[in-house]
């Protein structure tokens, strides 16, 4: 028996697969490209990950296929396809789009047509599990109560194009598995971190977008104001130079959080639980996220950490913006604002089907301080 697996190459597709090969499973991936491209990126991104261990020979046995989620037949040749549908046990699709804002045909595309060509595959492998990787934003504008596992409304609209694109790909999954009669596992993870420095060509975190762009808008400043310089010039001596204070309002709830887990948990809990769940006809939905959120006020400093002299404050209402303010509301700060919330997460399927796997560790301030320090901007010479 053998695992189809979209979204290798990216942040948590890398993870999951590492995962899938530590247990010892014979994993077909499906990328973009010609195979030996893919091969190199992935195992380039697998073997930088430190867990769980794996067999000097794990990787050698992974085959690779060119396809493409957004071309009619996901672009599979007949001969590839007959090949990754013999004796496949399991679909995981973790492929997607990730963009907040732009297209919404260019993220329908990808994230709801190239589900339904999964799907397409999986009807010519009747034995096969899907296992659908989401988001927990899919409950979209809801900023607060309990979300259940088994929520999937859009009553109260959504923030971004991507969290609706992902809703819409649920209930494409939900009809399917209804009409077919299939066993479906649907994975909501919230915003996925590490604290480890993601080397340059690996997949990146998605907070790494705001980071950078932060630090590259004010790297540009430099260039023109000494006091910028002194803001970023890090950890300075009692007789060193004070920066002026940059003083940044995002428009936000002061008082919201953000759910936010470790990308490792995030995948080694994913297939511990895909390894445990008793298939079943229907779609049974888990909620991927961290016990406790962390406080926006948590995430500002951890930034202003980042970049010293950098003031943020959360304000309702974002009256006359200044320049900073408003590129950064267009672009990096939609990535944190969309994601926080005062909602928490029902969490009742996945603590059933991971067992006694502990809690993650906190993501606290020092663990913040660390992962956003991994996508440091380079500073002018």
């Amino acid at each position: 028996m053998s695992v189809l697996l979209t979204g290798a190459t990216g942040f948590l597709g890398c993870r999951i697969l590492r995962e899938l090969l530590a247990r010892g499973e014979e994993v077909t991936v499906l990328g973009r490209g010609a195979p030996d491209d893919v091969r190199a990126r992935v195992e380039a991104a697998v073997t930088w990950l430190d867990a769980p261990p794996l067999g000097a020979d794990a990787l050698a046995g992974v085959r690779y296929v060119s396809g493409d989620l957004t071309q009619p037949g996901l672009g599979l040749a007949p001969g590839d396809r007959a090949r990754v549908t013999q004796d496949l046990s399991a679909v995981w699709h973790c492929a997607a789009m990730i963009a907040l804002e732009g297209d919404p045909a260019a993220l329908h595309h990808a994230n709801v047509i190239g589900t339904r060509g999964l799907l397409e595959l999986a009807d010519e492998a009747p034995e096969a599990r899907v296992l659908f990787a989401s988001t927990a934003y899919v409950a979209g504008r809801r900023r607060t109560g309990h979300i259940r596992e088994s929520d999937l409304r859009d009553q109260d609209g959504f923030q971004t194009l991507y969290e609706e694109s992902k809703y819409t790909a649920e209930r494409l999954l939900h009809a399917w598995a209804r009409e077919r009669d299939r066993d479906v596992t649907v994975f909501r993870p919230s915003l996925l971190v590490t604290d480890r420095p993601v080397p340059e060509g690996l997949p990146e975190q998605p907070t790494d977008v705001a980071v950078r762009l932060i630090g590259n808008f004010m790297s540009g400043r430099m260039a023109e104001q000494d006091a910028m310089r002194a803001l970023l010039s890090g950890p300075r001596g009692a007789d060193a130079r004070q920066p002026e204070i940059l003083q940044y309002r995002v428009e936000g709830d002061p008082e919201a959080t953000l759910n936010l887990l470790q990308a490792d948990y995030a995948a080694h809990a994913m297939v511990l639980a895909a390894s445990r769940d008793e298939p079943a006809p229907g779609v049974r939905t888990l909620h991927v996220t961290h016990p406790e959120s962390v406080k926006m006020s948590t995430v500002t400093t951890a930034l202003q950490t980042r970049f010293p002299g950098l003031m943020i404050r959360f304000t309702p209402e974002l009256s006359h913006p200044t320049t900073l303010e408003r590129l950064l509301a267009k672009h990096g700060t939609r990535l944190l604002t969309f994601s926080a919330h005062r909602r928490t997460y029902d969490r009742s399927n996945l603590l059933a089907d991971i067992g006694g796997l502990p809690d993650p560790d906190p993501v606290d301030l020092d663990y913040l301080v660390r992962a956003f320090g991994g996508a440091e901007a380079p500073l002018p010479v």
